[in-house]
């Protein structure tokens, strides 16, 4: 009989705690590191051949939209595909618990809406077995997970479950019953294992009919009482999503986190979109007061693939959000109005430079429906717009509307662009951490899943901006101990075994172009991309992936924070 479960043999150990690489053995039993050794002369149940590959913890990944997709997808591709073995659900304040049956309609087209997760694969492919957020963690508990995933409460839900959804957006005060009963379900979360909450105040993400999320009308003293829960526990931390400073109070809101941490005593993570000098500042006063504040920032910026029937990325603009809502038909007849035009045209020209999403001469036409239109395929807004002598905004979208919006555009999808220049500064910042996807959302136009395999194949490997011992620090041990994943994101005896093997000089994507694959619910279309040069991906001492071949095993777990207090 085998004395291990598995034997990673012949690899080099890059374990995650920055120490410096060493060529060993390592032996899993029972899900767990069990040895590590230059040479291990037992035998395994399984042999894995790692030679001329690192051995490493997988990445962690604190920013993901699964919540809907591992209901019917428990790798959480693509990110189970890039070496992820642990992630967070519910973050921006978006999920779908706790929801009163009545209001699971509501709470996907939002989701459709902001996050773009085609809403008639929500309705085919979501289970629904629960109401309450325990509940819901023991749904994904008790139909099996191919990674482990913990789970935030997610605030807009929660507000929407106590003072309706409707209501929850228009009303900023609760009334102390209402606030209780929220403090007492948020508790109820803490106790199943939620690691904490997280909400939304980015003024660019808006419901289906362009107004507020419950998230953006709550008030201050509500995220306090979430605090005050959290202090209680002692575990976990908040996640808060700021927009494009030009349309959001960033002062009042880095006030209120600090203010959260003080109270709560946990970390804080802000999604910033578009980290500002500003915030610059006050990350570096948060942390001289000891305040554990982290920014979240990509490192990615995709070609986003839209059409105009349905793309949203546009509402960072104020005068863009109502045009842009509703059916085809309906964004039609707004977007011929001359009103809706020069109100868009004004918030392009006064706020030039703001977003890489109106940068007009790199916004290119892929595909169009009419043979007459043709001549345009290949050129980008810009051209067009010189060569008829308009405003680029008519370019687009007299173009678009010339075919019912159906025109196939691509463009950058990030707020704003760096540069690579800019992305190193940040990357090497220890206060930013770069575990961040959206995986699971914005799957008809753009993935950020891919960020594993680039972060080592870019700036590591190619750009050499840091050793890859530095890398599995950043991108695995340092978002599983901020996340309280506990004894895992290392490679060290007695931690969980979740493993990628790779080969680094031959890490990149399968596809020169990232492709579309009609494999979600319902057959509709997602963007997607592959990995090459990644060997092996273990979650908790299983082979889940054998290069790009699933091995059908689902050894994921369901993370509760209760688990990782001593």
């Amino acid at each position: 009989m085998a004395e291990y479960d598995v034997v990673i043999r012949g690899g080099t150990i890059v374990d995650g705690t920055g120490i410096p690489r060493y060529k060993a053995d390592l032996a899993i039993k029972d899900g767990r590191v069990a040895r590590i050794s230059g040479r291990i002369a037992a035998g395994g149940a399984k042999e894995l051949d790692a030679s001329g590959c690192m051995v490493a913890p997988g990445a962690v990944d604190l920013h993901t939209h699964y919540d809907a997709q591992l209901n019917w997808d428990p790798y959480a591709s693509m990110s189970g595909w890039f070496g992820v073995t642990s992630l967070t659900i519910g973050q921006c304040g978006f999920g779908f618990a706790p929801t009163r049956p009545d209001d699971r309609e509501l709470n996907m087209s939002m989701m459709n809406r902001i996050e773009a997760i085609p809403l008639e694969s929500m309705r085919r492919g979501m289970r629904w077995d629960w109401e309450t957020f325990p509940e819901f963690l023991d749904s994904l508990d008790s139909h099996g997970l191919g990674l482990n995933v913990g789970a935030l409460l997610p605030y807009s839900p929660l507000r929407g479950y106590v003072l309706g959804m409707m209501a929850s957006r228009e009303r900023r005060s609760v009334t102390e019953a209402e606030l209780n009963q929220m403090k007492q379900m948020f508790h109820d979360a803490m106790k199943a294992g939620a690691f904490g909450f997280s909400a939304n105040k980015s003024a660019e993400d808006r419901p289906d009919d362009g107004k507020f999320l419950p998230s953006h009308v709550a008030s201050d003293e509500e995220y306090l009482a979430m605090a005050e829960i959290m202090g209680e526990f002692g575990v976990g931390h908040i996640g808060w999503t700021i927009g494009v400073p030009i349309f959001d109070d960033r002062p009042e809101q880095h006030q209120l986190v600090n203010q959260m941490m003080r109270i709560s005593g946990r970390p804080c993570h802000v999604n910033c979109i578009l980290a500002t000098d500003e915030d610059m500042v006050w990350l570096e006063a948060a942390r001289t007061e000891g305040l554990p504040l982290l920014i979240q920032q990509p490192i990615i910026y995709p070609e986003a693939q839209l059409r105009l029937s349905e793309y949203n990325q546009f509402d960072i603009y104020p005068n863009w959000v109502q045009p842009m809502v509703g059916t085809a038909a309906e964004r039609a007849v707004k977007l011929r109005d001359p009103k809706n035009r020069a109100a868009m045209k004004q918030d392009v020209d006064t706020q030039d430079g703001l977003t890489t999403r109106t940068r007009w001469s790199t916004f290119s036409v892929v595909e169009v429906v009419h043979e007459r239109n043709k001549k345009y395929e290949g050129m980008t807004i810009e051209e067009i717009a010189n060569m008829l002598d308009k405003h680029p905004v008519d370019a687009l979208l007299d173009l678009a509307l010339d075919e019912d919006l159906q025109t196939e555009f691509t463009n950058q999808s990030g707020a704003g662009d760096p540069g690579e220049e800019g992305l190193a500064k940040f990357i090497t910042n220890p206060y930013f951490h770069i575990s961040l996807s959206d995986g699971g959302a914005h799957t008809r136009y753009f993935t950020v899943s891919t960020w594993p395999i680039w972060f080592l194949s870019h700036w590591v490997r190619d750009k050499e901006l840091m050793s890859v011992e530095e890398a599995h620090v950043k991108m695995s041990a340092y978002p599983a101990w901020f996340a309280d994943f506990k004894d895992r994101g290392t490679l060290r005896v007695g931690a969980w075994a979740d493993v990628i093997v790779y080969d680094m000089d031959k890490l990149g994507y399968m596809y020169d172009k990232s492709i579309y694959a009609n494999d979600f619910p319902g057959g509709e279309r997602r963007v997607i991309q592959k990995p090459v040069g990644l060997r092996y991906t273990l979650v908790n001492g299983t082979v889940t992936f054998e290069g790009n071949d699933c091995s059908g095993a689902l050894p994921g777990k369901l993370l509760r924070s209760y688990d990782m207090i001593d």
